[in-house]
């Protein structure tokens, strides 16, 4: 058999015929397969554990691949399949990579897995009340991974991104800001949910790629940010110029001090006709220490909020307060919103967990009792065994402090804030 002799093989009137090599040194099996559409490859002719199996080498002519070239390619097989006792063989290995390849199509993706995370831990399991900001921040910022299977996420892969985040891209286009704070936030929703990926009865990879995997950056302090009186004001009128709801929202974080996402899930349903909210409690949970406490709004936070109630006899109205785009969501105050506050106010750092800070310290400035700050942003008393002994509701001490709270910002901000306050 010579590329000349192939050239010369006729071909069938219809299906394909095998002509193979007679030669004495040609591996036993090594031929061409013509079709009647005159297509010619090279073919190995070899059985396996009682078998028969046609595997084909390659086409003729094609990338100068001739008869010499497919006879060492013939050889090389029968030598591993000799030399295997017949556990590798090409036909055998392409059947393994068919598998391997319908495999990762069906197999589950990060995105699917994240999903599942967030339904059945963060929200079944933990009734947590930041399981959307975790799965927007493993979706958004793990983007890279959507498609690709749980199971194939590399150590690796994970720590470039961590590091991508950490130190920006400043010669992008746009320029990418270093995120060095939320890098490590990033990297402790990723453990969590590697960790669970990896439980007993979950088993979405065999263990998790986060082990042994160090925070990306060391340089992160506790937050001890807070606004004093001038920085206030400059706040009230960067809402004002936000204006509708989103300023409402920035108000309302001023004058409660409640953590932006329970704020965000507040609906009218919780408000009763005395300005009381009362946020719906996990009846699961005993002592409920993850809960958003029934909180008086001042007469203020009723101002700001009043212009977003709906018309009665709404039937598309989601009940939200602060409603978000799609039906039946809430508004999102993540960092856009929070970027868009550090432009109109001035305050470079300005960040929605500092309002918090700021609403202890100047209660505390105000002579408000440690016990009702911790009601009022939702903190678990330290006061040792006392605390699980008091049942005191406490609504009128809340009450007094949100109003003498309020009546500072007014101070502070009128006239600016006239149009809401009058």
């Amino acid at each position: 058999m010579t590329d000349k002799a192939i050239k010369e093989l006729p071909a069938p009137e219809k299906g394909n015929k095998i002509y193979y090599d007679t030669h004495p040194d040609a591996p036993k099996g090594f031929g061409v397969r013509v079709t009647a559409n005159d297509a010619r490859s090279f073919i190995l002719r070899y059985v396996v554990q009682h078998r028969e199996y046609r595997y084909t080498i390659g086409p003729f002519g094609k990338d100068g691949f001739g008869t010499e070239r497919a006879r060492k390619e013939a050889e090389k097989w029968k030598a591993r399949i000799a030399v295997s006792d017949g556990a590798d063989h090409p036909m055998g290995q392409k059947a393994s990579r068919l598998e391997e390849h319908k495999a990762r199509l069906t197999a589950e993706t990060y995105e699917e897995a994240v999903r599942d995370y967030i339904k059945r831990e963060q929200i079944g399991r933990r009734n947590n009340a930041t399981a959307g900001q975790v799965e927007r921040s493993l979706l958004k910022d793990g983007d890279r991974w959507l498609d690709v299977p749980v199971a194939e996420i590399p150590a690796k892969d994970i720590r470039k991104c961590l590091e991508e985040m950490r130190d920006g891209d400043p010669r992008a286009v746009p320029p990418v800001k270093p995120r060095p704070y939320m890098a490590n936030r990033f990297h402790a929703y990723l453990s969590t949910f590697f960790r669970w990926c990896a439980e007993p009865g979950i088993e979405k990879v065999p263990s998790s790629p986060m082990l042994g995997l160090r925070r990306p950056w060391e340089g992160e302090e506790a937050r001890d940010r807070y606004f004093d009186d001038d920085e206030l004001k400059a706040i009230w009128r960067a809402s004002d110029k936000i204006g509708g709801m989103p300023g409402a929202f920035l108000k309302l974080a001023m004058l409660t001090g409640k953590r932006k996402g329970a704020l965000a899930a507040m609906r009218w349903g919780e408000i009763d006709r005395d300005g009381v909210w009362t946020p719906p409690a996990d009846l699961r949970r005993k002592k409920r220490n993850k809960r958003v406490h029934v909180t008086p709004l001042s007469a203020l936070s009723m101002r700001v909020i009043a212009p977003l109630r709906p018309s009665e006899g709404r039937e598309d109205e989601p009940g939200y307060v602060f409603a978000g785009r799609r039906r039946g969501s809430h508004f999102d105050p993540g960092s856009l919103f929070q970027e868009k506050i550090r432009k109109e106010s001035g305050i470079d750092d300005f960040i929605m967990h500092a309002l918090r800070h700021t609403v202890e310290t100047r209660l505390a400035e105000l002579g408000v009792q440690p016990h009702v700050r911790d009601i009022l942003l939702d903190h678990a008393p330290l006061r040792g065994s006392g605390a699980g002994y008091d049942h005191h509701h406490y609504k009128e001490e809340m009450s007094e402090a949100l109003e003498r709270w309020s009546d500072h910002i007014e101070g502070l901000v009128a006239p600016e804030g006239v149009k809401v306050l009058r």
